[in-house]
């Protein structure tokens, strides 16, 4: 685009009221969730603009976190939490409004506000009543199970983010034909939370998009199209990006350029769901968790979904009864969470243990073996090395790993102590009763219970593995072309296809099967 081109493109853009920001830092001092690059733990700043109005981003403060919660005042300690049989069962008995008491200052109350989640916060155990469970541990392993399938997508969620993003692929394509919309992060393996945002890359055959121009450029044919509505352009990041709404959808777009290092952790993380059971269900329930307390945003020194997947598939791979086939980590989610946040909230080394993934195998490593990820400022730090970069450290940002551990600790002693209370109660008395909300909250719209992804193909999984694919026969050709080169024609050959195998067969048959059940069914349609 020329210079009065991108001009033009910025004046189109300051009649929409797009905030532009700008971050000129070399931004690696964090790993941002799934997308291969790093981002600054500080939120980008802001200048005067002529093409826009100054934006009212707050500007964060370096190791302060926005969080409500980030002092943990809902977590209380194992010598605060005694509280007689007898004045809970009062409580009870009269009714007792728990939130407004401790809104008045009840000391006694408070501490039962603590743990007693108000009503409402917990809506997956409507209609799921487990209290009859013998085993404590049944109960909260069910409860997990509740919240999995309350929190997971429906088919029309489904076939609505694959429709958004269809249109967005398809704008993209009508302005520059020679690239192509790719999706990555936890939409691409299927951990996204409801609301979630959708991350994207626009990649390109002769790579090179990732300029100022060809953000202003898409921004605006967005815009003109109505594709895009609360634009924001971060332009002069190490990793340049536009952010955006959709619309019709109001889903949370954000758009980088000329990466594929968010595309191959995608590939790297389904292997890992498909080798590791339980290990979908305890990522959400740590993703909702951190994000709960605002504790999960790598900009203000949280965790990020890499982060938190790297976490939990370390702590599955290396825990002793599960690689040992004693216990089925499916049946006994409940006692994995406790022990997850046991680990990581009271007993990781996090001065002296780095968490190595090399090869794809978890395993421990002595800082002072990894100088590359051993901060020298601060030797309380998360370290967890890149699968794809041994010398890369992906919680380099998390710089409030402190917040972060109380917030673990805490949760364990909570868990354990509403285990232990719930398991000395009559069966009357637990009717009603949440040991997963003592830790988990979630407020948004009501939900159901209906998990459909194995009734409507996620298309962006499906278009990830196509871009493996095609990827891996150009590699193959790349080097057959290299092994030939200078021999005869007559004596090249193509490469011999791989025989297809699709990861994701369980759900075709099962898409077959609903087809067969519903005449209605239109695959077009999703």
């Amino acid at each position: 685009m020329s210079a009065v081109g991108q001009v033009e493109s910025e004046r189109s853009l300051a009649d929409h009221d797009v905030i532009l920001l700008e971050d000129s830092s070399d931004n690696s001092e964090g790993f941002d969730d799934y997308d291969g690059h790093f981002d600054n733990p500080t939120e980008p700043t802001t200048k005067q603009s002529s093409v826009a109005p100054v934006s009212e981003y707050p500007q964060i403060e370096k190791g302060v976190v926005i969080n409500q919660l980030s002092n943990n005042d809902d977590f209380i300690s194992l010598s605060d939490s005694e509280e007689s049989d007898g004045e809970k069962e009062k409580e009870e008995k009269d009714g007792t409004n728990v939130e407004a008491a401790a809104l008045s200052g009840d000391n006694a109350t408070k501490k039962q506000a603590a743990v007693t989640p108000a009503a409402g916060d917990y809506p997956w155990i409507t209609n799921h009543d487990h209290s009859k469970q013998k085993e404590i541990a049944d109960w909260l392993t069910l409860e997990v199970k509740d919240f999995i399938s309350y929190i997971s997508p429906n088919r029309v969620e489904i076939k609505q983010r694959n429709t958004t993003i269809g249109k967005i692929r398809a704008a993209v394509s009508e302005l520059w034909p020679d690239a192509d919309l790719h999706v990555f992060g936890s939409y691409a393996t299927d951990l996204y939370l409801p609301g979630s945002d959708i991350d994207c890359v626009v990649n390109s055959k002769g790579g090179d998009k990732e300029n100022q121009s060809s953000l202003y450029k898409l921004a605006t044919h967005l815009k003109k199209n109505g594709l895009a509505t609360e634009i924001e352009i971060i332009a002069k990041a190490r990793v340049p990006i536009i952010k955006f709404v959709e619309p019709e959808s109001r889903i949370h777009i954000d758009v980088s350029f000329e990466r594929i290092n968010g595309l191959e952790a995608a590939k790297l993380i389904r292997e890992w769901l498909e080798s590791t059971p339980g290990l979908r269900e305890l990522v959400l329930i740590i993703k909702q968790f951190l994000h709960s307390r605002r504790l999960n945003n790598v900009h203000t020194g949280g965790l990020g979904g890499f982060s938190i997947i790297c976490l939990v598939y370390s702590f599955l791979s290396m825990h002793p009864r599960v690689i040992t086939n004693e216990i089925d980590p499916i049946d006994n989610l409940g006692v994995l969470l406790i022990d997850f946040f046991e680990l990581y909230g009271k007993n990781f080394g996090y001065d002296d243990v780095a968490i190595s993934l090399s090869n794809g195998v978890p395993s421990y490593l002595p800082k002072r073996e990894w100088r590359e990820l051993h901060p020298i400022r601060n030797s309380f730090a998360l370290a967890i090395q890149d699968p794809g970069d041994r010398a890369n450290n992906i919680s380099r940002g998390t710089f409030n790993i402190r917040d972060i551990k109380k917030a673990f600790a805490g949760a364990f002693d909570l868990l354990t102590i509403r285990c232990y209370e719930l398991d000395q109660a009559l069966f009357s008395e637990r009717v009603g009763k949440s040991i997963l909300g003592n830790v988990i909250k979630y407020k948004g719209k009501q939900r159901d219970f209906k998990d459909e992804r194995n009734l409507v193909l996620n298309k962006a999984i499906i278009e990830n593995e196509d871009f493996h694919k095609k990827r891996s026969r150009t590699d193959d050709d790349d080097e057959l072309d290299k092994h030939n080169d200078g021999k005869p024609e007559k004596k090249r050959s193509k490469t011999k296809k791989p025989k297809k195998t699709s990861k994701r067969r369980s759900q075709a048959s099962q898409v077959e099967a609903y087809q067969e059940d519903n005449d209605d069914y239109n695959p077009q349609e999703y």
